[in-house]
């Protein structure tokens, strides 16, 4: 599998991390930091001034906004990067108060996660092709509720259901009233599950190749969450992790790149060289292993 080395502020990220984690001391550490940021990061754990948790969430934010700000330097650039840039990089966390609890750095339009129950507002019910739609307000945000009988909705003004779907532009999410994607497999098709995404998994981390029909497998599993067209869609979901999905649809694809090479397609062996650095491979490991710890223990 093709590999790249880890920058500079990647190596001290890294070491930064395993601190934070109480996995090696302290001692030394913040002599060789060349980032401003991180050194504000972890110097006041070291101090007392701050908890390890709260390094972490400093630490993830790190993350993602060097992501945003770098994500269209090539990795040979990263090298030349510089500390003015790194601060430049990181001028949202800089120029802002400090972050509170669970706080982002940009609030959610969306402030709901799928499977949260909600109470819709109905203001409006259409029919269409013979199926009739629900829409209606849940707070500021719209939904939309599919229905069977549009009889048994006459003179409902709220409608209790849960949220299956989240778009964010524009602003939307999905209802259902019925328990579909809820449904929980027998013990002998969870093993089966868990099987596939260990032989997923361990291809990623040890490049043991897994059987075709495994890969084949894992790959339902994760379309289904995007698609939504399995009764046990949203078990798996819960099982992962809850995932995001623009990354299970980049998953998706490289799974689909893996299965093809096993049957001895040159192209996608090729691509999928290519492709480890660019599709979220940590969080797919922390997935498969989700999976792992959360269906094992119930077959």
């Amino acid at each position: 599998m093709a590999k790249r080395p880890l920058t500079p502020r990647e190596c001290e990220l890294v070491v930064c991390s395993l601190y934070v984690m109480e996995l090696i001391p302290f001692e030394g550490i913040m002599e060789r930091l060349e980032s401003i940021t991180l050194r504000d990061i972890i110097g006041p754990v070291a101090t007392g001034d701050a908890t390890r948790q709260q390094a972490a969430e400093s630490l993830d934010q790190y993350i993602k906004v060097r992501r945003r700000r770098f994500r269209n330097v090539p990795p040979e650039h990263l090298w030349s990067l510089d500390d003015r840039m790194e601060q430049e990089a990181l001028r949202m966390i800089r120029k802002r108060s400090p972050l509170s609890a669970g706080e982002k750095l940009q609030p959610k339009a969306i402030p709901f996660e799928m499977g949260d129950t909600v109470e819709m507002k109905v203001t409006e019910i259409q029919e269409r092709n013979s199926k009739v739609t629900v829409i209606g307000k849940v707070g500021q945000v719209t939904a939309k509720l599919p229905v069977a009988n549009r009889q048994a909705l006459k003179g409902s003004k709220t409608i209790a259901a849960w949220v299956t779907g989240i778009e964010k532009k524009p602003a939307l999410i999905h209802l259902s009233t019925s328990d579909y994607g809820k449904h929980q497999p027998s013990a002998e098709v969870l093993a089966a599950y868990v099987t596939a995404i260990r032989g997923l998994r361990q291809f990623f981390e040890t490049n043991e190749l897994p059987s075709t029909e495994e890969i084949d497998l894992a790959k339902s599993l994760f379309q289904r969450m995007i698609r939504r067209d399995q009764n046990d869609w949203f078990t798996v979901y819960v099982a992962m992790g809850r995932p995001q999905l623009d990354h299970v649809r980049r998953w998706v694809k490289v799974i689909q790149m893996l299965g093809k090479s096993l049957r001895g397609d040159e192209d996608a062996t090729r691509q999928l060289a290519s492709q480890e650095d660019r599709f979220f491979k940590d969080a797919l490991l922390r997935a498969c292993r989700s999976v792992e710890k959360n269906l094992d223990s119930r077959t």
